[in-house]
């Protein structure tokens, strides 16, 4: 037997309304690294690995190499999560900026942390892709 067809806001997708105590928090750590025994983009490659591979590893966090992807010692990295509370989130990032450079291999040139709150507010609609920005 087929289950309903349900077309209220909340089941379509296009609506949400999230649980009274609900918040989502997106950090996104940016990280320049340089990686100064880089003799060809081979060795830098195996510098972003080291780094990317120990990040998923220790800490499942996203990671994705964003910029300087031509440039032998140089390469920059952006790393995000997902958290109910900004505070964790953001101590959560820092720190592992610091961890990063203990590990060796490459030294952090440069490093910026940036926290979102997601999803908008209750009640409103859900954002989306190809929704232009809200005026307010």
């Amino acid at each position: 037997m087929p289950l309903p067809s349900f077309s209220s806001p909340e089941r379509s997708g296009d609506w949400f309304l999230p649980a009274p105590d609900e918040a989502v928090w997106v950090g996104v750590l940016r990280v320049e690294l340089h990686i100064p025994g880089a003799r060809s983009l081979k060795d830098r490659r195996m510098g972003v690995a080291h780094v990317r591979d120990r990040v998923r590893a220790r800490h499942g966090f996203a990671v994705a190499e964003v910029g300087h992807k031509e440039n032998h010692q140089r390469a920059v990295l952006a790393i995000s999560s997902v958290s109910g509370e900004p505070t964790p989130l953001r101590s959560a990032l820092d720190q592992l900026a610091g961890e990063i450079e203990s590990w060796g291999k490459v030294l952090v040139a440069n490093r910026h942390v940036e926290l979102w709150r997601a999803l908008g507010e209750p009640g409103l609609p859900a954002p989306r892709g190809d929704d232009p920005p809200d005026p307010r």
